[in-house]
């Protein structure tokens, strides 16, 4: 079992949100020798701030949180993310969490208290059920995105991408139902060191270079979409 979860969360990036410290604590050292980063947040306002500032692969957060639960903050983020995977943990649970939690497409909802073992076999099935749905988007005229290896392809060739220009892609097709806004790309692209407009475009004119013009469109004033046709 330690292979495989080793082979899954190669290069994946964890965020857990909760309030506990030291059962947070306890994740984290369960899963920190397996993941690439392991990123963390004691309530649902600074886990909602933590994803979209950074590339989440996976999601685990508590339901009962102060100032802003973990139904609230993965609502939020699936009007980013209609595909990150979801893990909650609670410690009691009602019909109507439940039920929340389903609508939200959660991978499973974990009963505390749990062990190490009840975490890594969530995870194992999150991550693998991600893989067989959501392994490749259809960008079309020839064009898909692999998002497990994070890879451009053209006919099964790969297209070259900056790290950049990766994040961007990925941040438009998780979006590719609404328009996402000069802010957003920003925020999750650069991070911390900022970018004008003007850099933005140069960016999304690279893409259009890299795979059809057509492909993002401008919403004057709020910001970039997909068009796929």
């Amino acid at each position: 079992m330690y292979d495989k979860i080793q082979e899954l969360l190669e290069n994946k990036n964890i965020l857990i949100v909760e309030d506990e410290e030291s059962l947070l604590n306890i994740m984290v050292e369960s899963i920190q020798d397996y993941a690439t980063n392991v990123y963390t947040a004691k309530n649902g306002i600074d886990g909602l701030n933590c994803f979209e500032t950074n590339s989440i692969d996976l999601i685990i957060s508590d339901i009962h949180m102060a100032k802003m639960n973990g139904l609230k903050m993965c609502s939020e983020i699936r009007k980013i993310d209609s595909y990150v995977p979801i893990i909650f943990l609670t410690a009691y649970d009602t019909d109507e969490n439940m039920l929340e939690a389903i609508q939200l497409k959660s991978k499973s909802v974990l009963k505390k208290p749990f062990d190490k073992k009840q975490l890594l076999v969530s995870m194992i099935l999150a991550i693998s059920s991600f893989k067989e749905e959501f392994k490749f988007f259809d960008l079309k005229n020839g064009f898909k995105y692999n998002f497990e290896a994070k890879e451009l392809l053209y006919d099964a060739e790969t297209i070259n991408l900056t790290k950049k220009e990766q994040r961007l892609l990925e941040l438009l097709i998780k979006h590719h139902e609404h328009t996402v806004p000069f802010s957003l790309i920003e925020n999750f692209v650069w991070k911390d060191s900022g970018a004008t407009a003007d850099a933005i475009r140069m960016f999304i004119n690279k893409l259009r270079k890299k795979t059809y013009t057509e492909l993002i469109q401008n919403i004057q004033g709020i910001g970039y979409k997909l068009t796929l046709k």
